[in-house]
């Protein structure tokens, strides 16, 4: 079939529009009580971002280099930062709302591309997507996932211009997107790995054009990340900020794959389901690679790219996570492969009912929609869940009710002022207590960190805000950190306390 030649068009895609607008209403809805989602990275990307546009460079909450986090989001945020100016919590609903709304078009515009179309099968897709928990979680924070995702869909859309053209403005094109991905999020380098993989694997290319195309493609791509690391390493000689080796093995990291699935269908996390799901996910992904490589040969559609992306992207998560230690999958982690996951369990089915016939097409058509309106019902499920936990209490994090109100966070903002000049504010949240002062303070050592623990222990002249309501297990804990350096209590509330060093008891604050 025909694939319509204007795919972005507002004539081919009324129904993508409307989508959009949906979504972009949706995130308005969920920030109307407190805001934008704001978590402890959030803190880290609103403190580089304003020191950006300050001209401070690109530090974090602590006044330190940042290095755990690319500079691309930062950058973004202290882009529209300069051009609205306005501070990213204030137009955070409205940037997360186009952005997820620009999500939905894309994807719109995506599946007109398909090798068979289909206005039913479209619209349920552009429902699931604005109705998804999984994404209305990520686009309900300040989170980079935001801008990566959609940077995500258009490497798509270039990559399969350049497969079809086989042209190097399109490579180019493709190369720079997957460059701007790699400086927005680390994980992002795997989507090198994608592009190479494609121009490597296609046939219609000679092998040394091929070859001239993937080092190019390679080389431009890395660009920007480059440089990015460059820069950490000459400041603080880490690349990608302090990473720990991981202690858990292949199984359990596909235990922890699968359980973030599991949340996605509302079903109980069991060992052995979560394994045999996450399988189940890797083998769809190649079945729908290697089916769209070897039948549509001369046709690279969307399909195809779209499946080799969420099979890589499985793979990189699943060997990262066994060599280096970072968070337990979330939703956040693995919601890059939400999209590409429906689209490869479900692209075939619009032509495999196109072929058939009477009670036969019937009987696919109706065990097709049961499938889909008990995925569906799963969907606005969690959808209403998150909206009746959020219209009352504000999206979770640091903006959600209580904590804004608590008492240790009206101390801090009240007598933001009178903390010593010359003093260093440590807390096992630092980042929020820059969020609600603008004040830097820096997060205690990690356990794993002797040395950065020792070097503590001997500084003077510091404060402790700790937050009880704040659980951050690799820290040092307060009674370690308060006893071994004799601090001071100086006030205590239900919800933290503040300590000093014992060197200046006649402390400022009353």
């Amino acid at each position: 079939m025909k694939v319509k030649s204007r795919l972005f068009s507002l004539s081919t895609n009324l129904d993508s529009l409307i989508a959009a607008a949906i979504g972009f209403t949706i995130i308005q809805i969920f920030s109307k009580h407190s805001g934008i989602g704001v978590s402890p990275d959030s803190v880290t990307y609103i403190s580089s971002a304003r020191h950006l546009l300050e001209g401070k460079g690109f530090l974090a909450f602590d006044n330190m280099p940042v290095v755990d986090f690319p500079a691309g989001y930062p950058f973004f945020l202290a882009i529209i930062s300069f051009l609205t100016r306005m501070d990213p919590l204030r137009y955070g609903p409205m940037l997360n709302g186009l952005l997820f709304a620009i999500l939905i078009y894309l994807c719109g515009t995506v599946m007109n591309g398909f090798y068979h179309t289909s206005k039913l099968y479209k619209r349920f897709l552009l429902s699931c997507f604005v109705f998804s928990a999984a994404l209305l979680e990520v686009y309900s924070m300040l989170w980079s996932e935001t801008l990566f995702l959609v940077l995500l869909i258009l490497f798509s859309v270039t990559m399969k211009n350049y497969l079809q053209l086989l042209t190097e403005k399109w490579l180019f094109i493709s190369a720079i997107l997957v460059s701007l991905a790699c400086v927005t999020r680390y994980a992002a380098v795997v989507l090198v790995g994608i592009g190479i993989f494609l121009i490597f694997f296609e046939g219609k290319l000679a092998w040394n054009r091929r070859i001239r195309h993937c080092i190019y493609f390679g080389c431009v791509s890395l660009l920007l990340l480059a440089i990015n690391l460059v820069r950490n390493e000459m400041i603080l000689h880490l690349a990608t900020g302090a990473r720990q080796k991981s202690t858990s093995s292949l199984l359990k990291n596909m235990e922890y794959f699968g359980g973030v699935l599991s949340d996605w269908l509302l079903i109980d996390r069991t060992h052995w389901l979560s394994v045999f799901l996450t399988f189940a996910v890797l083998f769809i992904f190649l079945v729908a690679m290697l089916w769209c490589y070897f039948r549509r040969k001369n046709q690279r559609r969307f399909e195809y790219i779209l499946a080799a992306t969420g099979l890589f992207y499985c793979l990189f998560m699943l060997v990262s996570a066994s060599i280096s230690r970072y968070e337990q999958y979330t939703n956040r982690l693995l919601v890059p492969m939400f999209i590409p996951m429906l689209w490869s369990c479900s692209f075939w089915l619009p032509s495999f009912l196109a072929k058939k016939r009477g009670l036969l097409k019937a009987l696919f058509l109706g065990i097709a929609l049961c499938i889909g309106v008990i995925f569906q019902y799963i969907q606005l499920s969690e959808a209403y869940e998150t909206y009746d936990g959020v219209k009352d209490a504000g999206i979770p994090g640091y903006n959600e009710d209580p904590f804004p109100q608590s008492e240790i966070v009206r101390f801090i903002e009240q007598y933001k002022t009178q903390f010593k000049p010359g003093y260093q504010i440590y807390s096992n949240a630092g980042d929020a207590f820059y969020l609600f002062t603008g004040l830097p303070a820096k997060l205690l050592p990690q356990r794993v960190f002797p040395q950065e623990i020792r070097k503590y222990y001997q500084e003077k002249n510091d404060y402790l805000i700790w937050f009880n309501d704040v659980d951050n297990p690799d820290l040092l804990d307060e009674k370690s950190a308060v006893q071994n350096k004799r601090m001071i209590l100086i006030r205590k509330f239900p919800s933290g306390e503040v300590f000093i060093t014992p060197d200046s008891i006649s402390s400022p604050i009353h």
